[in-house]
């Protein structure tokens, strides 16, 4: 099931316009040959939903004893709602800007089986503080879903699609030692 799902989100991807080839620095400092725009399907409601039924398939495959899923605002928020429909489950919303907290919405008691749902993970920091704090809250973290991840987790993780695009440590990129000029800077994926 999961190989025709990556295949159209490729298709979709390309469709929308959100595949960005060209030799990129991220905000974090690493280099790649080309980058994801998620907006490009985020801003077609219709679009995202499709993204999010494939999603909720491979959560319900991967994680059968989910009981509530996690995102963080702005886009993980919208995500997560859309998979949580589908799935059937809770939703909560862990706020990243500063100390990491609930939003008031809903704070969930202990216990919960929990998959984070994420839309594109680079360099997977910001994925690592929110299991970190769900396990705090006394959360059972079963794992993370993503539609694309760059960076692997201390946390099973399912994706849709492989990376589209290769990750270099700036130090030893390949683009920049052949002179490839930087055509996407301060790129957050």
């Amino acid at each position: 099931m999961l190989r025709p799902v990556s295949h159209h989100l490729q298709e979709l991807l390309h469709h929308h316009g959100a595949l960005r080839p060209g030799h990129t620095v991220f905000r974090s400092g690493g280099h790649s040959d080309g980058w994801i725009e998620k907006g490009s399907v985020m801003r077609h409601p219709r679009v995202l939903e499709e993204v999010a039924r494939w999603q909720a398939a491979q959560v319900r495959e991967a994680f059968p004893a989910v009981t509530l899923l996690v995102g963080a605002p702005a886009c993980g928020a919208v995500l997560a709602t859309l998979v949580a429909r589908e799935l059937d489950v809770p939703v909560a919303y862990v706020l990243t800007d500063g100390d990491l907290r609930w939003h008031r919405m809903h704070e969930p008691e202990a216990g919960y089986g929990v998959v984070y749902i994420d839309d594109l993970i680079c360099t997977g920091e910001g994925s690592r503080l929110v299991v970190d704090f769900l396990r705090t809250q006394g959360q059972e973290v079963l794992g993370v879903s993503a539609w694309v991840s760059r960076a692997a987790l201390p946390v099973p993780l399912v994706t849709l699609l492989p990376a589209s695009f290769e990750t270099y440590v700036a130090a030893i990129c390949p683009l920049c030692r052949e002179g490839e000029a930087v055509q996407h800077v301060d790129v957050r994926e």
